[in-house]
Order: structure tokens, then sequence, then C-alpha cells
């Protein structure tokens, strides 16, 4: 199912310059700007998206802690996905799609995902550079 998804990605969003695919079979990278990079990979019935944000900000990092918790509840403030943190610190957006979807639905979550990804980078870089 991914690798179709992936297929149809690439044809519609005109990547053929870029390789998607990793040297894990099943697993893909859909690289973006500013280091950033998207790793999807398949599981039974569904597949599995996380991207490493940013370090997380150590200036003012509990007013950033709560601003991801509170986008945490409901999914409302990471589009359904989820923020964590790595053993390194570095933030983490992830999501899991555990049952069956059609092309539109995965790629609306990708979307979705990405538009996420996009508003937490900024957030993260915006209080890193802010002085306290």
């Amino acid at each position: 199912m991914l690798q179709q998804f992936i297929s149809n990605l690439v044809h519609d969003l005109d990547l053929k310059e870029i390789k998607l695919g990793t040297h894990t079979p099943g697993v893909y990278s859909i690289p973006l700007g500013e280091g950033l990079k998207i790793e999807i990979s398949e599981i039974p019935q569904g597949f599995f998206l996380k991207a490493n944000i940013a370090p997380f900000p150590k200036t003012q990092g509990e007013f950033f802690a709560t601003q991801a918790m509170l986008a945490n509840l409901f999914g409302q403030g990471t589009r359904g996905a989820v923020l964590g943190m790595s053993f390194d610190e570095i933030l983490i957006l992830s999501r899991l799609v555990d049952y069956h979807v059609e092309y539109k639905e995965f790629k609306d979550i990708l979307e979705d995902f990405i538009n996420a990804l996009d508003v937490w980078h900024s957030e993260a870089l915006e209080t890193k550079t802010t002085v306290g």
C-alpha cells in the first residue's frame, strides 16, 4: 500500500529528482527545506510518520513544554499528530495511522503533518532565539 502511495506522490508532486526510499524496506524519507525530513514507515494496516523538528528550546523551556502539551490535547495544535521529545532532547512530531486509508486521505494526512511540522519548527526556533 505505502509503496503505491509514495509512487503516486512522486508523480503528483513531480518529485522524480528526489530519492524517497531508504536502505530499509518499507521506510521512505521525504526531504523538506531547512534540513527537515519526514520518515514514513509502513506498518500492518497503515503507516507511521515521524520528523525531528528542532532541539528542544532551553530558554523558556517550561513555557514551550506547556504550549506543546496544550497542542497535544485532542490533537488540535498538531493536526492530529503528537509532539514528543527524544532522549537527546530533540523535539519530535509523529503520527500513527493504524487503519486502511485511500490515497487522497494519505495525501491529506501528510499535508496536515507537514503544516504542523512547519508551525512547530518555527515555534521552536522562535522560542530558542527569544531571551526571557
